[in-house]
């Protein structure tokens, strides 16, 4: 092989090596969550009317079909609206309706369950959104209050749908 060919063979393999390396690399984007609910409208009027979430569209979508990929069942009814939060953060409440389609058995009060979830929100005048939960009727779990490291007052909360959702508002700096 002359030296050509060997700086060649070099050259291309390594070029190979890095675009192999390129296409096997990840990349994920977190995008929003969403949420499966039997009564969607009370869920929107709760992210809107308590946590400041805007509306960005309902649709309905089809019926779900034989092996739907969402695992719903077959026939069920959904309803799609997106919401967003003043920042930008994504929401998807689907509403699903069916007699099949069962609610998740969630704590009502502190507690926990295996494979529950918590929404946490950093807020401004975390007082107004308390004020607002209480008005609607909401679980409070706990009030807002100082939180264990005295950095943020923090507050305890469900949606409709008995969601967790832990907010807390930063203190100002202590000089």
């Amino acid at each position: 092989m002359t030296k050509f060919g060997l700086l060649s063979a070099i050259f291309l393999s390594a070029w190979f090596s890095v675009a192999s390396a390129q296409e096997s690399a990840v990349s994920s984007t977190y995008l929003r969550s969403a949420i499966f609910v039997a009564d969607r409208a009370a869920t929107v009027k709760f992210f809107r009317d308590v946590m400041g979430y805007e509306e960005t569209g309902t649709n309905d979508l089809a019926s779900a079909g034989e092996n739907d990929p969402l695992g719903l069942p077959m026939g069920a009814k959904r309803t799609l609206t997106g919401m967003k939060s003043k920042d930008g953060a994504g929401l998807s409440i689907m509403g699903i309706d069916h007699p099949d389609f069962k609610p998740l058995a969630r704590p009502t009060g502190i507690g926990n369950a295996g494979g529950d979830v918590m929404f946490v929100h950093q807020v401004t005048n975390i007082k107004e959104i308390e004020r607002r939960a209480k008005a609607g009727g909401y679980k409070v779990i706990r009030d807002a209050a100082p939180s264990p490291s005295g950095k943020s007052l923090q507050m305890f909360l469900r949606d409709p749908n008995g969601v967790r959702l832990e907010l807390y508002e930063v203190l100002p700096e202590k000089k």
